[in-house]
């Protein structure tokens, strides 16, 4: 009966390590998306930071060529001035001159101001860039790693199931029957444990009969409150 303990609480130790590898068949998969979700984040963040810069450097050369076409203006006008032959007329292109030059003033004020902002975004630009390459390396550092654990994990299941589906062969079927069922509906938890006179696994006080049975190790005894498979700690779990 003590070897048939033991291999209850062999398999249960078995069935902790495939409940680890599920997590991680939950875990690594979002980890990798985690990885790539980063990049794209990066990736638009930077191109929505060059997008604003290359609007304001157009904004800023369409009204530089704007500035061009008043100064041609300007001279075209200052050209003519020379052949004017009444003082109205005269006077009428000098306020247009005064005009195209206040205009062109006001233009470079915004140019200036264009300017700053396209400072500012370019620093940001760089910000991104590097948030991106940042991204990147550490994409390129995880990726395979976690694919290649990810590809790796059913396999470690499919083994660790089968060494104790080997286990439960040398139990009594219905002994089998029962620890499947509370593997299934007790979260994966069969086993349990004295610890300190409760049940390890819900927490009941044990009564001290039962205590002295667990000491025993003369039949199986299940926790009258959660049904699990009761045992008292093992020196030692080697076959």
């Amino acid at each position: 009966m003590v070897e048939q303990l033991k291999t209850l609480a062999r398999m249960q130790l078995l069935d902790d390590q495939i409940g680890k590898f599920k997590h991680l068949q939950l875990e690594l998969p979002k980890q990798l998306n985690n990885l790539i979700d980063a990049v794209d984040q990066a990736q638009v963040q930077l191109l929505e930071s060059e997008t604003h810069r290359s609007q304001i450097v157009k904004k800023i050369k369409s009204l530089e060529l704007e500035i061009k076409q008043h100064n041609d203006q300007i001279k075209k006008y200052s050209g003519q001035l020379s052949e004017i032959k009444t003082n109205k007329e005269y006077k009428a292109l000098n306020s247009e001159i005064a005009y195209l030059k206040t205009k062109i003033s006001d233009i470079e004020s915004i140019i200036l101001e264009l300017m700053d902002q396209e400072a500012l975004f370019k620093q940001q630009v760089d910000k991104d860039k590097a948030v991106l390459e940042e991204a990147e390396k550490h994409k390129r550092e995880k990726e395979g790693d976690l694919r290649r654990q990810i590809d790796a994990l059913e396999k470690q299941i499919e083994e660790t199931r089968s060494a104790r589906n080997e286990m439960a062969l040398t139990l009594p079927v219905n002994v089998i029957k029962h620890y499947g069922s509370l593997i299934k509906h007790k979260n994966n938890q069969a086993i349990a444990y004295n610890n300190a006179g409760a049940c390890s696994g819900c927490g009941m006080v044990l009564r001290q009969q039962i205590r002295i049975e667990l000491q025993l190790r003369k039949k199986i005894i299940t926790c009258e409150s959660c049904s699990r498979i009761l045992l008292d700690y093992f020196d030692t779990l080697e076959q």
